[in-house]
């Protein structure tokens, strides 16, 4: 409880200085919980965000072990990526702009995922960026495919189906073609990586699958996604 009351006091006083001396920063808050039931995971959770302009970590922060409840301060001027770690789960990451911050801003009710590894769990990844309506990567979908890569090594008997998305701003069958090459350009990057390709099998979804409205902005970036199911936590002894 001391601990908790300390780091409390600390956050308050660090963005209150920030706030107070003309540099603009975000205190981003929300919980960490379960993807599968969006309760608070019982093991030990850090929330990690890193500086997407070098790659390098920024910062680590501890969750309040009985709600699940986090706070972090990001600095203006940069973007962020962030996400909760727990032994047995798989972090969803979430991307921050701050870039052209001007003033002292809260955002609340960001909710960091962490995915149980269970078969035909279903896992967006996200912070994957291509340039417009190809299949060219951005610069900072790296940081996300190396911890990608990461994980997989980590868990070296899973196997997993890759999936390709698409918005529906094309008629269905350049939809799909262009689903087809995203998920191909990220099974070459595993295979660069020294990921098995007995390890993974890829599937082009194009539009057919939406999870948000194709007529706005934010439900077309949200329709724009790679995932991953889990086939098998064991696929050395699923071939036998």
């Amino acid at each position: 409880m001391k601990h908790i009351l300390l780091l409390t006091f600390s956050l308050f006083y660090i963005t209150f200085s920030f706030a107070q001396g003309g540099k603009p920063v975000v205190l981003v808050s929300g919980k960490a919980v379960n993807e599968r039931n969006m309760q608070p995971v019982a093991v030990d959770v850090r929330v990690i965000y890193e500086d997407l302009t070098n790659g390098k970590q920024a910062g680590i922060a501890r969750i309040n072990p009985v709600n699940g409840n986090y706070k972090i301060v990001l600095p203006y001027g940069k973007k962020y990526s962030y996400r909760a770690v727990a032994e047995g789960f798989y972090s969803v990451t979430k991307f921050l702009d701050v870039t052209d911050l001007k003033k002292y801003k809260e955002i609340d009710e960001q909710n960091l995922f962490l995915a149980p590894l269970t078969v035909d769990q279903l896992v967006r990844v996200n912070n994957i960026f291509f340039k417009g309506r190809t299949a060219e990567l951005l610069p900072e979908s790296y940081f996300e495919l190396n911890r990608f890569v990461e994980f997989l090594k980590a868990n070296k008997k899973i196997k997993i189906e890759l999936r390709a998305h698409t918005d529906s701003q094309g008629n269905s069958d350049a939809e799909m073609e262009l689903s087809k090459k995203r998920v191909d350009l990220i099974a070459q990057y595993l295979k660069k990586h020294k990921i098995k390709p007995v390890r993974f099998i890829v599937k082009a979804e194009g539009s057919t699958q939406p999870i948000g409205f194709n007529n706005t902005e934010e439900g077309r970036a949200m329709n724009n996604r790679i995932e991953f199911k889990v086939i098998s936590l064991d696929y050395k002894k699923d071939k036998k």
